[in-house]
């Protein structure tokens, strides 16, 4: 999916421990959404990063996160922010607070 790249772009061009600091800093929710539309390799290039806790609740998230419907636009919302939130000189909150499901 086109709108998930920002946020995996700056995975890739993140150092390995800055991602996973970063990653276990990031809402469930928020990736949760955008793993659940990513495919099968970058939902793993993910998970790898993390702790087996998080790793767990990200899953537990992927699937709660596939009983509803979030439009594109929100979906690229979410993958920007998290590339800024991966990216920047410090961490940000959560970017679900930014989006509502569709209905």
């Amino acid at each position: 999916m086109r709108e998930l790249e920002p946020f995996f772009a700056a995975l890739r061009a993140t150092p390995a421990k800055t991602a996973t600091s970063r990653l276990l800093n990031t809402a469930d929710r928020d990736l949760g959404a955008l793993l659940r539309y990513a495919e099968e390799s970058e939902v793993q290039e993910v998970l790898v990063l993390l702790s087996e806790a998080k790793r767990e609740r990200i899953v537990a998230e992927i699937g709660r996160m596939r009983r509803v419907r979030l439009p594109p636009e929100t979906i690229g919302r979410i993958a920007r922010h998290l590339a800024a939130h991966l990216g920047g000189d410090r961490s940000l909150g959560p970017a679900s607070r930014y989006f509502k499901p569709a209905t």
